[in-house]
């Protein structure tokens, strides 16, 4: 049974949707240009419509027309789209990055550069106050707890399992299967969250951010340069370079500071009389957990 019209779902908003909605339908010139803006999206954010319809070999009016009739006033109101997701760094629409490097060497160069200027530009810019006061929270906290979605969850992951290695009550959310409200219930003034926010953040960071911080919860957050609203509700901030010269943000900067971050804590806490550093070492040779390299 097909939907009435007030069931009806609405039509795909991205350009790369409606393309594809239609594509069956449209005459060979029109599937000419769309083969050419589908092969590369982001190219659409720097590109003239005279230069979109050089390159698909049509014309500036059929260019044009097409945008109309995908239901674009014009063809730069679909530009400014591409534009708004090429800067939130969508990887459809930064594939083209590094296409316009001549050779191998100088791609690698390029990229290579741009790693290193992310972790400089980071460490210059990192507030030392805001940052051992993060640490001294994080080493007298009753309980750390790690959040991070998507993306940030990998970063999550990365800081906790350095974490865990230096003191003990780590909890890393959200869990597969399970809601953040039950976890968040038990959180209090003696306990640290550390929020992980890169490009490409979900709405649910902000709300689970500002649950915490109505509980009392002191939070640091780990983000990229344009950190967004969330890095109000946060009591310390370390924002990382993250630009990239390829189709994915970098994340040398990032892993850096998840180094730096987890060992200044467990330098602060393995000159305690009894650490969690050396408990944990001597378990696994008790458990006979890791190799012994003879």
């Amino acid at each position: 049974m097909l939907p009435s019209d007030q069931t009806r779902l609405p039509p795909p908003t991205s350009l790369e949707s409606r393309i594809k909605a239609r594509y069956e339908q449209m005459s060979v010139v029109e599937q000419k240009l769309s083969d050419v803006i589908l092969a590369a999206p982001g190219q659409l954010a720097m590109q003239t419509a005279t230069e979109l319809a050089t390159r698909a070999g049509v014309s500036k009016a059929t260019a044009t027309r097409f945008f109309r009739t995908l239901g674009y006033a014009s063809y730069e109101e679909a530009r400014r789209q591409a534009r708004t997701l090429r800067g939130e760094g969508s990887p459809l629409y930064l594939q083209d990055r590094g296409a316009a490097e001549r050779t191998v060497d100088d791609l690698l160069q390029h990229h290579l550069e741009q790693e290193l200027a992310n972790v400089r530009q980071t460490y210059q810019s990192l507030n030392q106050d805001e940052l051992f006061a993060a640490v001294h929270a994080i080493v007298g906290a009753r309980r750390v707890v790690i959040i991070g979605f998507r993306h940030s969850q990998t970063i999550a992951h990365m800081v906790r399992s350095h974490l865990i290695q230096v003191r003990g009550d780590i909890l890393l959310l959200p869990s597969p299967g399970d809601s953040l409200a039950e976890y968040l219930a038990s959180l209090g003034p003696d306990d640290v969250a550390i929020c992980i926010g890169l490009r490409r953040r979900m709405p649910q960071l902000e709300k689970t951010m500002a649950v915490m911080g109505q509980l009392g919860v002191r939070m640091l957050y780990l983000a990229d340069v344009l950190a967004g609203s969330p890095a109000q509700l946060a009591n310390w901030v370390i924002r990382c370079h993250t630009e990239s010269t390829l189709m994915f943000d970098s994340n040398s900067s990032v892993s850096a500071i998840t180094n730096l971050l987890c060992s200044l804590v467990g330098k602060e806490l393995t000159g305690r009389k009894i650490s969690h550093l050396e408990t944990a070492e001597r378990l696994h040779q008790q458990l006979e957990e890791l190799d012994n390299p003879r």
